[in-house]
This record gives C-alpha cells, structure tokens and sequence, in this order.
C-alpha cells in the first residue's frame, strides 16, 4: 500500500489553480484583444481599436477565470473534458454578459439586436476560457 502525501496534492492544486487562472484569463483577454481591435474594426470600420483600460480589461479577465477556476470542479466532477469545459465557458459566457447586456439595452437604449449578436460572442470567447480551466485543472480533478 502506498502512502498518500497529501500535501504534495494539494500543492499540486493550488499550482493548477493559479495556472489555470493566468492561462484562462489571458486566452480570454487575448481572444477579446484579437477580435475587437483586428476582426472586428475590418467588417464594421467605425468601431476602430482603442487600448484604454487594456490593463484593467485584463483584471476583469482574471477575475472572471478565478470565478471560472474556482465552480469548473463543481460543474465537471469527474467527467472533465475540452468539450465539457467549453459548454461551461459557454454557460459562464452568458451569465456574465446576457443580462447585464439586456440591462443596458432598456434602460440606454441599446439595440437588443447588438446585445444578443454580443451574448453569441461571448458564449465563443469565455468557451475559449472554459476549455483552458477544463485542460489545466484535468489531473486536479482526478486527484
């Protein structure tokens, strides 16, 4: 029988964690950075790039794979693979968007039609999110 050295486990998770949360948030900031000031701007020339607020853009990023990092176990149990962290990315892509999109829609006078075309990309962007936690946290969850 072999002894179980918990404490190797659990630094093992807290490192995945911490990893699992930089990996994600970047791949999110990035993907966001990609299409909002290099696809987007092509189709649609009046949104032009602006790097205001990058660095705190970037805060909001790791926020939102912290929160990721921190439910994904509770979601996956033992069943976690890419395609399970993409729908969950996907989940947490609309519950932080949707809503707050509708919101603004009624009460500035936003189109709904933008904000539902934002809600679909965001469900793209945060699967990005979701599938990195899903891949980094894998061994974690097994453990």
């Amino acid at each position: 029988m072999t002894k179980v050295d918990f404490k190797k486990i659990m630094i093992s998770k807290h490192y995945r964690s911490i990893s699992a949360i930089f990996l994600a948030g970047f791949g999110m900031w990035v993907t966001a950075g990609l299409w909002h000031n290099l696809i987007l701007p092509i189709f649609f020339p009046a949104n032009h790039a602006s790097h205001e607020g990058i660095l705190i853009g970037l805060l909001a990023y790791m926020l939102l794979a912290g929160v990721m990092v921190y439910l994904y176990p509770f979601y996956a149990k033992n069943e976690n693979n890419i395609l399970k962290g993409f729908v969950f990315g996907m989940i947490i892509g609309f519950l932080w968007v949707f809503p707050h999109g509708l919101a603004l829609a009624g009460t500035h006078d936003t189109s709904i039609l933008y904000e539902v075309k934002n809600g679909i990309y965001h469900l793209f962007e945060q699967g990005i999110g979701g599938m990195v936690v899903s891949l980094v946290l894998n061994k974690t969850l097994k453990n």
